[in-house]
């Protein structure tokens, strides 16, 4: 199946290093405005990269980029992934979500963590067991690569549909409290109280620690977990777990090759971002 990317900066790195090694996908065509070297066809011309033939394409662009790229792109291939957050805000992820339905597209939305093996793992610990409370922590130095949006948008998205996948269960209520340390840039800390259908969470995130951390803890009627998705290691009241530690990104990219197939995956969709985004904006 022929892949192309849209956007060589951080996480099209990422993308690219990791699709060199899967046998489901040939790198078919890049796009960046600025020059890159590689083997692989290159483009800086959006309307030259499209007329590749590709099956797929990943945009992994900047935010405020994303909707008007689909544009171009969503008429002419059938399946997208789009780097989060989506959209900038939830008119923009509704424009989106029209266009999408008016080209028949399969469009899913680049919330890697789902596939981080610890979260595996503690999905399938919690599905046959009671949830009481879930706190998640994520934490660095400010990073200067992020110049369109803020914490919430960067970071506190991936915890809010963490805590809808891990969970399946919708959010109630919501309090957000958030902090502007850099003068004249957007939020650098939030923390987010949730009040879920029978549990309640608790999210933070940090761009001001000295310490780079994400953690899951989770209380269930039985026991208590903790994981560590950095370190991949995943805790059962302080005993270590066996679980499966692999490249999110391989198993994010299987169920992109799914999501072509038109198969059962466990990539978000637009709705799942519509809904991470109806709590950043109505909260």
């Amino acid at each position: 199946m022929k892949i192309g990317i849209i956007g060589l900066g951080h996480m099209g790195k990422n993308h690219l290093k990791e699709l060199k090694n899967n046998p489901n996908f040939k790198l078919n065509a890049l796009f960046d405005i600025q020059k890159f070297s590689s083997d692989i066809p290159f483009f800086d011309n959006l309307d030259d990269f499209l007329k590749q033939n590709n099956d797929v394409v990943i945009i992994a662009t900047p935010t405020f980029t994303h909707l008007d790229i689909a544009k171009k792109v969503l008429p002419k291939v059938k399946t997208i992934l789009v780097e989060k957050p989506l959209a900038m805000n939830l008119k923009e992820i509704k424009e989106f979500e029209k266009y999408a339905k008016t080209y028949n597209n399969n469009v899913a939305v680049g919330f890697c963590e789902r596939f981080n093996p610890c979260v595996i793992s503690l999905k399938n610990i919690l599905d046959n067991e009671l949830l009481i409370s879930i706190n998640i922590q994520r934490f660095s130095t400010f990073p200067q690569r992020i110049q369109d949006v803020g914490i919430l948008q960067d970071l506190a998205v991936h915890d809010l549909d963490l805590l809808h996948f891990l969970s399946t269960r919708k959010i109630l209520e919501a309090k957000i409290l958030k902090t502007y340390i850099q003068e004249g840039y957007q939020e650098s800390e939030s923390i987010i109280s949730c009040k879920m259908q029978n549990f309640i969470a608790c999210l933070h995130q940090s761009w001001n620690s000295t310490q780079k951390i994400r953690k899951i803890q989770v209380i269930t009627d039985k026991h208590f977990y903790e994981a560590d998705l950095i370190n991949l290691i995943l805790l059962r009241d302080n005993n270590e777990l066996k679980i499966d530690k692999h490249s999110t990104l391989l198993k994010e990219h299987e169920d992109l090759f799914k999501l072509a197939l038109n198969q059962k995956n466990n990539l978000a969709s637009i709705q799942d971002a519509l809904l991470v985004q109806n709590i950043l904006e109505n909260y």
